[in-house]
């Protein structure tokens, strides 16, 4: 019998059980850890242990932590105030002291909430702890057009009165300072939280959700291509009307109570009635949802929910340091210019504005050349352009105003009030009446590289939370670059290799010495003393909106079937699925031109 699997011979050392303790902060996997020690050791028969060995040490350090989860959660949010005095959390417990609901903001996303706030979206996603607690994200749009969190929240359940507590949380969180427009997915229990709290704000219904239930309640083929049609163009609101009544004539549908239930809430969510509202540039709650996919890198249905707001940190810390690459790159250089017929007004805003905004701008600038002035209206005040596209007759006609006096130009497609960004229009109008300079009401203050000092907490500031080893292992990582390095040196050469050797033994016999001299005041964690959140319980588990876990008998029925060949929904082609399929590129490449249009 190999000597290693005995029981007398296996041992995981401190010191590794230290450095697995921080892999797994940092998302590892524990099967990828045990890889990694023995590939460092140099065999399986090296590392001193085994996997299951390395699977259980990892358990029992959480277990004393795990066990007393709401407690653990609530003492690790009131530890934040000591690094970062703006971080804001609340929570409410049910009648058997037992965790409910759960929301917390950090100082920097208070912060970009007070400069990007003008418009929200928000969503809930599933499998992110153990307790089976939706996680609902409050989400907007930075200077870079980038997603920017806003904060988060742990629930229950998904009543109008839980997202009724959530948005009172939110908004005192955010000092009663109200969005200017709303992002949903449709739901009903936000819908009535939302007329509730917030009746004056603009609130639009996910065009997504709303074309994928159209495919379930109105079996008709073509019903859905009219219906985006309804959605994403602007029409007057008889001519709406009239395509409305058309449309249900046409699909036999005039009888439909999901197609009158849906027309009943067409002001949350036809572009006829919602033109001129800013929307963080989407129609859908595709932000939301690519935020939920981001995030769940770093979070699983197994975490205790300590753990799952510590992933939900690493995973926002990841978010903000790609904002961090984009703000750089502006400062240290300058996007390269096409020269467009309107070379200075483009390098005026490549001076101001944020590369990805700029781009979005200069494209406009592109498009404008496509445009002509066919009248102009010289008034006492102002400049009244018409505006025509070359050779398109049938593109509607565009008036753009100018006010010479105040210096601001309007369009009445209203791109810059729903987009952020001025309209094609516009500056084929400017270049009509040969402006040199930015009409200064289409800057928009949001889109400027200047518009915030990227907020950073204190560098050297260190994390405190309610568990020592947690500490500890915070004091491992930062000592460890450097352990790294002296091991670099050491395996260059023998002499070198046997003068470490002699450094650490010597090391080693002192660094033991001060360690058992330790006196139980630097056992504390950093001699914080933390409100204890006693008798607050573990939530039940609750059952969620979500997919409902499948059954042994279906999971058996499904693996016996034989597997169908893949067909396309798009091209009606085997061999390929929707997402690789060429022709469905194609038609998104002209749709995006498409849309864009439909702004004529």
């Amino acid at each position: 019998m190999q000597k290693h699997f005995l029981r007398s011979h296996r041992k995981i050392s401190a010191a590794e059980l230290e450095q697995a303790k921080l892999l797994k902060e940092a998302g590892m996997k524990t099967s990828e850890i045990w890889n990694l020690f023995v590939h460092q050791n140099g065999g399986w028969d090296k590392v001193g242990c085994t996997k299951k060995d390395l699977y259980n040490s990892l358990a029992a350090g959480r277990r004393g932590v795990d066990d007393l989860d709401a407690n653990t959660t609530l003492t690790f949010l009131q530890s934040k105030l000591d690094i970062d005095p703006e971080y804001f959390y609340a929570y409410m417990v049910d009648e058997e002291s037992r965790l409910t609901h759960l929301f917390w903001a950090d100082g920097a996303s208070r912060f970009d909430y007070e400069l990007f706030g003008d418009s929200l979206a928000f969503d809930s996603t599933y499998k992110t702890n153990k307790c089976q607690m939706p996680l609902v994200v409050l989400v907007g749009s930075n200077n870079h057009g980038m997603t920017c969190v806003f904060g988060f929240a742990l629930i229950q359940n998904e009543t109008a009165e839980t997202y009724t507590w959530v948005l009172q949380k939110f908004l005192e969180c955010m000092k009663d300072k109200l969005p200017e427009t709303i992002l949903t997915d449709g739901c009903r229990s936000m819908n009535k939280a939302i007329e509730d709290l917030m009746p004056s704000v603009v609130h639009r219904t996910c065009s997504w959700h709303i074309l994928n239930n159209a495919i379930k309640h109105v079996h008709e083929e073509g019903f859905v291509g009219e219906l985006r049609n309804l959605i994403k163009r602007y029409y007057s609101v008889d001519e709406f009307d009239l395509r409305w009544n058309k449309m249900l004539l046409d699909y036999n549908a005039e009888n439909n109570e999901w197609a009158k239930a849906l027309y009943s809430s067409r002001h949350q969510w036809a572009d006829t009635h919602l033109r001129g509202s800013y929307f963080g540039g989407s129609t859908a709650t595709n932000r939301c949802e690519s935020m939920n996919a981001f995030l769940k890198r770093f979070l699983d249905e197994k975490l205790p929910l300590w753990r799952a707001l510590q992933h939900c940190e690493h995973g926002l810390a990841a978010l903000r340091y790609g904002e961090l690459g984009k703000h750089a790159a502006d400062k240290l250089s300058t996007p390269v210019l096409k020269r467009t017929s309107m070379s200075e007004i483009e390098e005026q805003f490549a001076s101001i504005y944020t590369r990805n905004m700029f781009l979005e701008v200069r494209n406009q600038i592109t498009r404008s050349e496509k445009y002509n002035v066919i009248r102009h209206h010289k008034l006492k005040a102002s400049d009244i352009c018409t505006i025509e596209k070359y050779l398109s007759k049938d593109h509607p006609k565009r008036k753009v105003t100018f006010k010479r006096i105040e210096r601001e130009m309007s369009c009445d497609c209203y791109w810059l009030e729903t987009k952020g960004i001025p309209c094609r229009h516009v500056f084929a109008a400017m270049k009509h009446l040969h402006l040199s300079d930015i009409p200064r009401n289409i800057i928009k203050n949001r889109w400027l590289k200047e518009c915030k000092d990227i907020y950073l907490s204190s560098p050297d500031a260190q994390r405190r939370f309610v568990n020592p080893d947690m500490i500890s292992s915070k004091r491992y990582g930062g000592i460890n670059s450097q352990a790294n390095l002296f091991l670099y040196y050491c395996k260059k050469s023998p002499k070198v290799q046997q003068r470490g050797m002699e450094l650490m033994s010597t090391l080693l016999v002192e660094m033991q010495k001060m360690v058992e001299d330790v006196g139980e005041e630097e056992k504390t964690i950093n001699g914080a003393v933390h409100e204890v959140h006693d008798g607050i319980k573990e939530p039940h588990p609750v059952a969620t909106k979500g997919r409902p876990p499948q059954s042994k008998s279906s999971q058996q029925n499904s693996s016996q079937k034989s597997a169908k060949a893949r067909i396309c929904r798009v091209c009606k082609k085997s061999g390929h699925d929707y997402r690789n399929c060429k022709v469905r590129k194609r038609k998104c490449e002209e749709s995006m031109e498409k849309d864009d249009d439909d702004f004529e």
